[in-house]
């Protein structure tokens, strides 16, 4: 018998020995005790093969983790789900084409699996959490597929009705607006976003959302072929904003931007941000989400976003590509970070602690994917200056110095 479980059966004998003269005993010890009597060496292997699933993260202390009776069942009874999942994506590339729509179905698809193996979030969670420990082994559409899926269930269980609102900054996105019939350089990003929504929320009746695009001054009419591409599909919740139109009208907004040459994506963003928290939406909940128009961050991850905005306290949240949970994809996969980008984000993140130490533990500040509840935009935007590439700090900083006061 493994010397593990031998040295567990005697301690599962102790108790039983010793139970009426030890204090501090909890409830369940005794199906503790009973469960522990009764493994066999076979299920108790499998058991512990299974158990980094149940861990919270990689860096959960090593003998600080409680583990529940169910949990440890779970484990020993025979369970075919994974090895389904397994079958299914084995011969996936462990790159994914973000320019190829194919790749993005098969994603869908697994995350459509994953959700039908494991209806309870739980389970979805900690197959995410093993997926993540072991992410060089699995394809990227294995990993986004998991993040989907628990961004589908995370929306679902939310309470409505909630109103999303997603802005997206262009500027010389000429080409890559288009398809790839169209230009070698194609993504047709403005279609694929609209798709990824729908397939979010689709079949829920109290959450809606838009998708704002602003023109950044783009040369290239990058506005324009957007307009078109809408009108063409018919699209009733997808617009086109030109930050343009914020300069000349003088919007408190665009203050500091004499012209469209002064912005590089934070001036559209901001323009973007501040005209859709000015709608009204029949009493729900207003969240502002902003990404990149590339295809980087599949947007129908959202939910994920949404999801830790329910805590009412909670005015912002961040994607993260680098923090426990998040997977860094490479050309080659899921590879994370080179030696020298981890050591440049470890060192950047000590300079922020020392600078900004209202940012807490962000890690990744410039992830082009966060959410924000629009009460706390209506205080922000207008006294925010850097209208450039970097102004995510700026805004994350406004947020943290508003949000530091009465359990904000």
């Amino acid at each position: 018998m493994d010397s593990y479980l031998k040295m567990m059966k005697h301690m599962a004998d102790l108790y039983r020995q010793y139970e009426t003269q030890m204090t501090d005993i909890a409830a369940d010890t005794v199906d503790f005790a009973g469960f522990i009597k009764n493994l066999d060496e076979s299920r108790f292997h499998q058991m512990m093969a299974g158990i980094p699933k149940l861990f919270g993260s990689v860096v959960d202390p090593l003998f600080g983790h409680q583990f529940a009776l169910k949990d440890l069942k779970r484990l020993t009874e025979t369970d075919n789900r994974w090895a389904e999942v397994i079958g299914v994506t084995k011969n996936m590339p462990l790159h994914m084409d973000l320019t190829d729509p194919a790749y993005e179905r098969r994603a869908f698809e697994t995350a459509a699996l994953l959700m039908d193996l494991y209806p309870e979030e739980d389970e979805l969670r900690a197959v995410d959490r093993h997926i993540v420990i072991e992410q060089q082994k699995h394809p990227v559409m294995l990993h986004l597929g998991s993040k989907l899926a628990l961004s589908k269930m995370s929306l679902k269980s939310l309470s409505a009705p909630i109103f999303s609102s997603f802005v997206v900054a262009m500027y010389k996105e000429n080409n890559r607006i288009r398809t790839i019939t169209e230009h070698p350089a194609g993504e047709d990003f403005l279609r694929r976003k609209v798709a990824q929504l729908k397939w979010l929320f689709e079949g829920e009746i109290d959450k809606k959302w838009e998708l704002v695009f602003v023109d950044d001054g783009c040369p290239e009419k990058s506005g324009e072929i957007a307009e078109s591409i809408i009108r063409q599909e018919g699209y009733s919740n997808v617009r086109v904003l030109f930050l343009a139109d914020a300069i000349a009208e003088g919007s408190p907004v665009a203050k500091g931007l004499t012209s469209t040459d002064d912005s590089q994506k934070g001036g559209a963003i901001q323009y973007g941000m501040w005209s859709v928290i000015r709608e009204q939406h029949d009493n729900a909940r207003h969240i502002v989400i902003y990404t990149d128009s590339d295809l980087s961050t599949n947007i129908a991850q959202a939910g994920l976003l949404l999801h830790q905005l329910e805590n009412q306290n909670r005015m912002c949240t961040i994607g993260t590509r680098y923090d426990t949970g998040g997977v860094y994809c490479t050309p080659v996969g899921a590879q994370g970070l080179t030696n020298y980008d981890h050591t440049m984000l470890v060192f950047r993140h000590f300079i922020r602690t020392k600078l900004l130490p209202q940012l807490g533990e962000v890690v990744d500040t410039q992830c082009g994917f966060k959410a924000f509840k629009a009460e706390v935009l209506k205080k922000m935007l207008e006294r925010m200056t850097d209208k450039r590439f970097s102004f995510d700090m700026e805004l994350l900083l406004l947020t943290a110095l508003h949000s530091g006061r009465g359990g904000i």
